[in-house]
């Protein structure tokens, strides 16, 4: 069933290549959104896709990119969980913030 995360995230060292991670992330899982860095430096998610997927994409982003979460520049992270609203062609990075 396809579903919708919108995923706010803080923590240090939360730069442009995370934001190129979580876009290969995306990608890779089949995912359709946007993310982008909002006016007080954290990171907002819109991703939709099969919840299965989305589950998988959530665990990674709590994570971070690396093996164990201890090394995760991720302090906070708050997500909810929506209905689609199919208005993404693919995943992609904005330059404007929200």
């Amino acid at each position: 069933m396809i579903k919708c995360i919108e995923c706010t995230m803080s923590g240090k060292n939360l730069d442009h290549e995370y934001m190129l991670w979580i876009n290969d992330n995306a990608n890779r899982l089949g995912l359709k959104g946007i993310t982008f860095f909002k006016s007080d430096g954290s990171i907002k998610v819109i991703a939709e896709g099969e919840e299965k997927y989305l589950d998988i994409f959530m665990s990674k982003l709590k994570r971070g990119p690396y093996l164990f979460p201890l090394f995760s520049p991720v302090e906070n992270f708050s997500i909810t969980w929506q209905e689609p609203k199919n208005d993404f062609a693919d995943f992609s990075i904005s330059e404007t913030t929200e």
